[in-house]
């Protein structure tokens, strides 16, 4: 037996650090860690002002919840802090109260993110990462590369030095500024387009330089040229000389009660973003990633952004995918990307401040371009059309529709491909041969069955509802067309059968036998042998009419045929191939080997 992948939550992280090779891996974490602060203080602090809080509190919430997450997650590259779609959630549910009491404007959003981080660490230790284990790889594919082409087509204005647009819908947003292309600032241009084209340079040619850090120096030190006209992190806001102080959340039910449904939607779009960025990186490093592990780290890492008056978030598909693409390794590059962001905040917040934000952008693009798998669209293309389906509908609602929605239309249209393949009825005739084997003919359309009193079945595949009353009429069929006495139906390959399947079998079996024919059903598990008896069933399909499972492939369903070979009538009216199947045995024990 396969062993199932460890999904324990470890709450001491000590046993999770025993793997990382730290000796061998921390100055690639560090550089990470560095590059990736560099990026994301202006972002944290946009999405602390989006949230309705001060911007430093965007950098206490970076802080702590980076490297809270990373020491008790599971992913190596997953960079929690403040999102954007937090952010937003944040401030619609608390501007109600935020109305009323402005001045518990930081404590409420506190409040807010606490249940978040409550809600996501209560999904861990209950276990519910199995979830994640159903959604499929296409769908993980699209979102991926939807978010790629957002990382960095998000970043056109910045690109250009143009003004951003106002439109709420990614495609309206772009068309705006691509029409404004010709008022493109050609020093944002150069900056932005050069910071990309030198960082895919140096990591075709030089993957274990800073190349990241390079560029952004290289492209700081050109905008204190050019100025003015190129945006800088300062045109943003000021990054505070300061540190975070402990920020209590409000014990009012009132407030909890208004709260908790906001909070709820953010904690589960939350772990989708979070979960999702760390399968696709997991995927590309061919690892796997403990789901309630990381639910609880996630949740953890919130609940110390909250502490510190942070906004809500989780993990970020741009930083995290930077920390991959900067060479980060380990965990500890997050840690590392808290503890250097901390350093800006205490001993370095000018020199972030001089950062030109076309850099920033160009950096972003470049990571986007790492998101993209092509090649990986390809093999999904080249090997099911269905599921390239599933991949393009994940991606065009990702990017065209909202970023939080591509995730679950690509998990509808993953569901709706598997009822589309599972649509049709898995039955099969039985049909001996002279070798003793056995040929399974399909009921389709067309395909001709002969006549007899005997008649052997197979169920193939899981019998759910959709199923029940095709199973009903086909075995209606059955019965007008080829007229049994004895039907025997193998169940070995019937993964599930649900109770409107087993309604339409219960409901043949008593008509059938009415009608003075017997259902024997071979291969049975112990758990349908017990709906049967549960169901009060046991006057149509008697014991004698039942066998169980066995360690052989083939020996129920030949016992079931011994069965009947007991009860066959002088005058038995059987098909050529049966008859013929029959004589063989000599009406004895069945002693043929039947092949699978």
């Amino acid at each position: 037996m396969i062993n199932p992948p460890n999904d324990r939550v470890q709450f001491w992280p000590l046993r999770l650090w025993k793997h990382d090779a730290v000796a061998k891996s921390w100055r690639a974490d560090a550089q990470a860690g560095l590059t990736v602060a560099v990026f994301a203080v202006p972002q944290a602090m946009a999405y602390a002002m989006m949230a309705g809080l001060p911007p430093v509190r965007g950098l206490y919430a970076a802080i702590a919840m980076s490297i809270v997450a990373a020491l008790w997650g599971a992913s190596p590259w997953i960079n929690a802090g403040p999102t954007n779609s937090a952010a937003l959630l944040a401030a619609t549910a608390t501007a109600p109260f935020i109305a009323l009491q402005p001045a518990n404007a930081v404590a409420l959003i506190a409040t807010f993110a606490f249940l978040v981080g409550l809600f996501r660490l209560s999904m861990g230790i209950l276990r519910f990462g199995w979830i994640m284990r159903f959604v499929p790889e296409p769908a993980i594919l699209g979102f991926g590369i939807g978010a790629g082409v957002l990382i960095g087509l998000e970043q056109a204005h910045q690109l250009l030095g143009v003004a951003a647009s106002a439109h709420p819908h990614f495609a309206s947003r772009l068309f705006d500024v691509l029409s404004r292309a010709s008022e493109a600032n050609r020093s944002a241009v150069i900056l932005s387009f050069g910071t990309c084209a030198l960082m895919l340079i140096c990591d075709r040619f030089s993957k274990k330089s800073p190349v990241a850090l390079l560029a952004i120096g290289l492209a700081t030190g050109a905008a204190l040229f050019i100025k003015p006209g190129v945006k800088l992190v300062q045109d943003i806001a000021l990054i505070p000389h300061s540190v975070p102080t402990l920020q209590t959340p409000l014990i009012d039910l009132t407030v909890l009660s208004a709260l908790w449904p906001g909070a709820l939607a953010a904690a589960l779009i939350g772990l989708i973003e979070a979960v999702s960025i760390g399968q696709t990186l997991a995927l590309k490093h061919r690892q796997e990633l403990n789901f309630n592990q990381e639910f609880f780290g996630q949740g953890l890492g919130q609940i110390a952004g909250a502490l510190v008056g942070g906004p809500p978030g989780s993990g970020s598909f741009s930083r995290s995918a930077l920390i991959e693409s900067s060479g980060g390794q380990t965990r500890w590059a997050n840690v590392f990307f808290g503890l250097f962001t901390a350093l800006a905040l205490t001993i370095f917040p000018r020199g972030l401040e001089l950062i030109p934000l076309p850099a920033l952008a160009g950096l972003l693009l470049f990571t986007s371009f790492k998101l993209i798998d092509l090649s990986a669209v390809q093999r999904v293309w080249k090997t099911a059309r269905g599921d390239a389906a599933v991949l393009f509908i994940t991606f065009f609602v990702t990017v065209f529709w909202r970023i939080e929605l591509g995730f679950f239309a690509g998990l509808i249209a993953a569901m709706g491909l598997f009822l589309y393949r599972v649509r049709d009825l898995q039955l099969f005739e039985l049909v001996p041969r002279l070798s003793g084997r056995f040929e399974e003919k399909p009921y389709a359309r067309d395909s001709k069955h002969e006549p007899s009193d005997v008649i052997a079945l197979a169920l193939h595949g899981d019998l759910f509802f959709g199923l029940a009353h095709e199973l009903r009429a086909q075995l209606n069929e059955i019965v007008r067309l080829q007229k049994p006495k004895f039907i025997i139906v193998r169940t070995r390959r019937a993964h599930s059968i649900d109770y409107s399947c087993w309604r339409a079998l219960f409901d043949f079996a008593d008509a059938f036998s009415q009608n003075g024919g017997r259902l024997y059903l071979t291969g049975l598990r112990d758990n349908l042998r017990e709906v049967i008896e549960d169901a009060d069933m046991k006057t149509v399909l008697p014991d004698e009419q039942l066998v169980m499972q066995s360690d052989s492939a083939w020996r129920a369903f030949e016992e079931g045929l011994q069965r009947i070979i007991t009860h066959l009538p002088p005058d038995v009216r059987l098909s050529q191939a049966w008859q013929q199947h029959f004589e063989k045995l000599g009406k004895a024990e069945i002693s043929v080997a039947i092949g699978v």
